[in-house]
């Protein structure tokens, strides 16, 4: 798989994965919150919240219920029943319910209890459920005593709406027992206090917060209100203060919203840490990788140690690494080209140092040899004859040439690395080509030591050359091999044909060349004699050799064995 479709498939991937880790996370902190509200409902309001909880977290499934046992337990502990009804008005289920309850019930009778919110002389809430589980009707009653009592009072003790003054110490004697107050409101204004109120507070909103929140409060109210005399007894009775304040805050529901935003935070800070050290990990790798580049230790990608991190013992790349892949194997291929180059410069300075002591002795020689014989000549100490005269002038001539051919081959290195040289080529017999290069050397009678020999291809190739440039070629391939060769060695030059192309081939029976020599023979800096066998040359012939070749569209190739031999072969393409 591609580098970058794999990248996208791994951030979609992660996207996904960090989308439905996210919504989870949202649903436990629903679940959370909603069991804090719960916790709220009930501190404040311990029949209401009951009521509220047990139909939020209630488990229905085909008319099987499962409730918590702690709720049940609350609403006996509260002298609370329940009652389930399904849609076909059958009770489902029953918790604390008296026997007079009915076990089903009519239309009729759903929407009178509904509307009365009465059952017998219970007290009912109703709530009706149409969210996970179907249509079911959840009913709860209890005993309101504290309201039947002060309904009771009211038709006892009261006369137009506010409590008789005979009826007052007996009415007062009542609360004592309970140590309990009743405020009488007719209208707006407060008519009538009978009993000890102590503090208790007198604002409208107070009191309905004390009705609907009694857990908030160390007292309790119980209301009656009488529209024919735009009466409202409110009886305020000892109560158990329940609810307590946040841990760190005083309202709960700020509390909550803390604890929103923290988990949201540290949920955001988590996936941060992890994103961070899951992409910024390989990327400090990368970044120490070029930091050892920079100070050209090629040789060491990584360290051990982090090596470690990324591969397995198998050789393995981690998972975590594993989206780099490609980066790594690219890096790898860089430091090992990097490393190839670095050493290759040191090999090429090196060859070039060796080829500056080489070029210095060629050419300290030769003006050694005009520089000696100048100061002969300018002391004018000794008596020359005209036979010493030519001999002085012959050497000093010879000496010249040879620097002159030293600087031409310089400029003609240069000309070829920078492709200066126009090539006019023509189609050429090679037979005769060849035949006539052999022939120059066999008439040579400084070459007696060595033996030629030649023999033509039987098909007459022909290639397209430039005889000017191409002679250089086999002149200094020839040259090579009767220069490094001991006496006796025999030189055979041989055409041949095959196929598209045609091979002129120069072989010898001489001392060969070591595996070392051969790979920088074309190297433009490279003497392949050592320093103990120096001979005369810039080690610039086989260089300007391969690269006219290769201007030719042709190929050089070697091929030698120590003590046996080296035979050079030029590959040219055949022309018609």
């Amino acid at each position: 798989m591609k580098l970058r479709r794999r990248i996208a498939l791994h951030f979609s991937f992660q996207f996904i994965v960090s989308l439905i880790f996210a919504f989870l996370f949202f649903i436990f902190l629903l679940i959370l919150l909603a069991n804090l509200v719960s916790k709220m409902e009930l501190d404040y309001k311990t029949v209401d919240g009951l009521m509220d909880t047990i139909t939020t977290v209630t488990i229905i499934d085909d008319n099987e219920v499962t409730l918590e046992e702690n709720l049940e337990q609350q609403l006996i502990e509260n002298d609370i029943w329940m009652q389930i009804v399904n849609k076909e008005g059958k009770v489902i289920h029953a918790t604390n319910e008296p026997a007079t309850l009915s076990q089903s019930y009519t239309t009729h009778e759903l929407l009178l209890i509904d509307e009365t919110k009465k059952i017998d002389n219970y007290t009912v809430r109703t709530f009706f459920d149409t969210w996970l589980y179907g249509n079911y009707y959840f009913l709860f009653g209890y005993h309101d005593t504290e309201k039947e009592m002060l309904t009771e009072w009211f038709h006892l003790y009261s006369g137009n709406g506010l409590v008789k003054q005979e009826n007052l110490p007996l009415l007062g004697d009542k609360l004592a027992e309970m140590d309990g107050s009743i405020q009488v409101f007719q209208g707006e204004q407060l008519a009538q206090t009978i009993g000890d109120t102590g503090d208790e507070i007198q604002e409208p909103l107070e009191l309905l917060t004390r009705k609907y929140e009694p857990g908030r409060y160390s007292t309790r109210v119980s209301v009656f209100n009488d529209p024919a005399t735009d009466t409202t007894w409110i009886l305020h009775f000892p109560g158990e203060k329940t609810y307590h304040a946040g841990w760190l805050f005083p309202s709960e529901e700020i509390q909550m919203i803390v604890i929103a935003v923290v988990s949201s935070l540290v949920l955001a800070l988590l996936i941060s840490i992890w994103n961070g050290y899951r992409y910024g990990q390989p990327l400090l790798l990368f970044v120490n990788w070029l930091e050892r580049m920079g100070k050209e230790q090629y040789n060491e990608m990584f360290t051990e140690k982090e090596r470690k991190k990324i591969f397995k013992k198998k050789g393995k790349t981690r998972h975590r690494y594993r989206l780099y892949q490609e980066v790594i194997q690219s890096f790898y291929q860089m430091t090992k080209k990097l490393d190839r180059t670095q050493q290759e410069r040191k090999r090429l300075e090196r060859t070039r140092e060796e080829w500056m002591v080489g070029i210095s002795h060629d050419l300290r020689t030769p003006l050694s040899t005009i520089q000696g014989y100048g100061h002969l000549l300018e002391s004018n100490k000794y008596p020359f004859t005209p036979e010493e005269l030519q001999e002085i002038g012959k050497v000093v001539r010879e000496k010249g040439d040879y620097m002159v051919q030293l600087v031409n081959d310089f400029s003609l290195v240069f000309q070829l690395k920078n492709s200066a040289i126009q090539l006019e080529k023509l189609p050429v017999n090679l037979n005769e080509f060849a035949r006539s290069a052999v022939v120059k050397f066999e008439r040579d009678l400084t070459l007696r030591t060595v033996s030629f020999s030649f023999t033509p291809s039987s098909d007459e190739p022909k290639a397209a050359i430039d005889s000017k440039w191409f002679v250089r070629v086999l002149d200094n391939i020839i040259y090579n091999a009767v220069t490094h060769n001991p006496p006796g060695t025999n030189i055979a030059v041989t055409v041949l044909h095959e196929q598209n192309n045609a091979f002129i081939e120069i072989s010898d029976n001489g001392k060969g060349m070591e595996e070392e020599f051969i790979e920088n023979l074309f190297e433009r800096y490279y003497r392949g004699t050592n320093t103990s066998e120096r001979t005369e040359g810039a080690g610039l012939g086989m260089s300007i050799a391969k690269e006219i070749v290769e201007l030719h569209g042709g190929e050089i190739q070697v091929h030698s064995t120590v003590g046996k031999g080296t035979t050079v072969k030029l590959l040219l393409p055949l022309i018609e």
